[in-house]
């Protein structure tokens, strides 16, 4: 059995930490200073800070610079602006895109209000 082609560079988890994170719109939501199994922990601000979770299902590709999403700032902030880190069931229970595809009886589909364009693309 061959091995699957991965054109590209990849990158682990742990070193994208305190890297900076855009949106696909060209947003700059903030830098992670915390990586968890299912989230990432987003800050933004000097003074007045603002920390938040968002999923890791929305990473979509680390550039060398920031860590581009796959969803609009819009979409981050309406959807998964979490204070704290949500519980395994929750994150278990959002369905959607985020569902484990290999369990039975969740339907995996895009809530996102648009179809996918990253600013990187024009």
């Amino acid at each position: 059995m061959s091995r699957p082609n991965i054109v590209g560079p990849t990158a682990l988890w742990r070193e994208i930490k305190n890297k900076k994170v855009k949106s696909n719109d060209g947003k700059y939501l903030g830098k992670i200073i915390e990586i968890s199994e299912n989230h990432l922990r987003i800050q933004k601000g000097g003074f007045r800070k603002i920390r938040f979770w968002i999923p890791k299902d929305l990473a979509d590709v680390y550039d060398g610079r920031f860590l581009w999403l796959v969803a609009s700032q819009k979409d981050i902030y309406d959807k998964f602006l979490y204070g704290e880190e949500p519980s395994e069931e929750k994150y278990k229970m959002q369905g959607g895109l985020f569902a484990n595809k290999n369990e039975a009886g969740i339907p995996t589909k895009s809530n996102f209000s648009e179809p996918y364009k990253n600013i990187r693309d024009t």
